[in-house]
């Protein structure tokens, strides 16, 4: 029997890690383990118990991928990613510098983010003493399996100019950092390193195995879904939805965040609250309808809701903002509640895409968890006014961490033809005709809402 090879994308999200077998005749194996603690001991015992189950004999190369934004000082100290720290260090850099000065440091104006690197090292050196090293947690990892300590361009994005692959010298001379506590550079497509032999349970990692550096989750999963043209617009769900498009150039002046990607230019807008708020949804109606009816909900009038339960990011940056329901009637049901929330979620994506400009598209590609929701891709669609097109295989990001190994090992000529032959459509949606100044009035109405609620939020956060 002829022998099947597989390359093994290894993706460290933020409470579980996810291993994708991605075989060469296009075959999949996944597996999925949550940490018991959110520490270094933490993320490499979960990914142990996972590696204990693959067949070594069938693997010929490995693709890494993490979250980024969680810092791990002198391999101790974690400061994670949703961590309340480096307001006052981003203000300070803010105030410093002029976006002209970023860009021409770190290729991207810096955008209204505390977990990117200079905030967060500010921060470090300002409140750690006797620092040795500061990594993140791929490169942690990255040592585990091969005894390298090495990271990529686009997980250092914030601080690495992304076409020289350098530290920022200035910055690092303003933080009085030497590079050389920080992991050394290569290309995201390069070689790392190789495994080194170790034994887990009753399994034996054999030495050997290249190992390639892969990119941030965010990047990788953008590769995972198939993102590679200009003016492709993209929708990544989960926790926060991350709505952004594909441009040749980028937007300088943008209040969103915009920065290379491979050969191209990412634009886009990060929510803060998409997941708790569907989660809070259901916990009102659990039966979720294939569709809404419209001419039903316009019928009943449902109200509008801000999908603010954990504050909110792009594009209104405010993380004292919550959650509001606006005209509640007393014959309103369950499931109206829910619409409300779920409109409520797509209208957060559509005010980024207004902020972007309204970019035309032809259709949105869709990933994660909550692209499973049949009856929230219709509302996008219907919203939007365009197609709606969700990608099968939901790990996007393991996927993308699978597609550098391979075209490292020569499967493919570049991200590209991977790109063609792995990426798969599951499901498509139209935009339901006839609704649209009906929702252009609610999206306008949530928009005033926020604006007049927006000095109360930070009375309720003092109360």
């Amino acid at each position: 029997m002829e022998k099947r090879n597989c390359v093994l994308g290894i993706d460290l999200g933020t409470s579980s890690v996810k291993i994708l077998k991605k075989y060469k005749d296009g075959s999949v194996e996944k597996l999925k383990n949550t940490y018991e603690d959110c520490l270094p001991k933490g993320w490499w015992s979960a990914i142990e118990a996972l590696l204990e189950k693959v067949s070594w004999e069938e693997v010929t190369a490995v693709g890494l991928t993490s979250q980024v934004g969680t810092y791990l000082v002198n391999d101790t100290h974690i400061i994670g990613w949703n961590e309340n720290v480096g307001k006052t260090e981003l203000l300070w850099w803010k105030e410093h510098f002029e976006q002209e000065i970023f860009v021409e440091e770190i290729s991207m104006p810096h955008p209204d983010i505390i977990s990117y690197p200079l905030p967060r090292l500010k921060y470090i050196v300002e409140n750690f003493h006797d620092i040795k090293r500061i990594c993140q947690p791929k490169e942690y990892i990255l040592e585990k399996l091969t005894g390298q300590w090495v990271t990529d361009e686009y997980s250092w994005r914030g601080l690495c100019h992304l076409e020289t692959k350098k530290y920022s010298s200035r910055f690092l001379e303003e933080l009085g950092l030497e590079d050389s506590l920080l992991p050394p550079i290569k290309s995201y497509g390069e070689m790392a390193g190789y495994t080194k032999e170790q034994t887990l349970g009753k399994v034996k990692i054999p030495a050997g195995i290249p190992v390639f550096l892969g990119l941030n989750d965010y990047y990788s999963g953008l590769l995972g879904m198939g993102v590679k043209s200009p003016g492709q617009m993209f929708d990544v769900t989960g926790t926060s939805e991350h709505l952004g498009i594909l441009q040749k150039t980028m937007v300088k002046n943008s209040s969103l965040v915009t920065g290379p990607y491979i050969k191209n230019v990412v634009h886009y807008g990060v929510t803060a609250s998409s997941g708790p708020s569907i989660k809070y949804g259901l916990k009102m109606e659990e039966n979720l309808p294939d569709r809404f009816l419209m001419n039903e909900i316009v019928e009943k009038k449902p109200p509008i809701f801000l999908p603010y339960l954990k504050g909110e990011r792009a594009p209104i940056w405010n993380g004292a903002a919550r959650g509001v329901f606006f005209g509640i009637e007393e014959k309103c049901t369950a499931g109206e509640m829910l619409y409300s929330v779920l409109e409520g979620v797509v209208f957060s994506l559509y005010h980024i895409y207004e902020t972007m400009g309204k970019p035309g598209v032809e259709k949105i590609t869709v990933s994660g968890g909550a692209a499973e929701i049949a009856v929230l891709n219709q509302l996008k669609a219907d919203v939007f006014k365009t197609t709606i097109e969700v990608v099968e295989e939901s790990d996007v990001s393991a996927l993308g961490a699978c597609m550098v190994a391979a075209v490292g090992l020569g499967w493919f000529e570049n991200l590209e033809q991977g790109m063609d032959q792995w990426i798969k459509i599951s499901a498509i949606y139209q935009c339901t005709q006839g609704y649209e100044e009906w929702f252009e009035k609610r999206f306008q109405l949530y928009k005033e809402l926020y604006e007049r609620l927006k000095p109360l939020f930070e009375t309720w956060k003092t109360m």
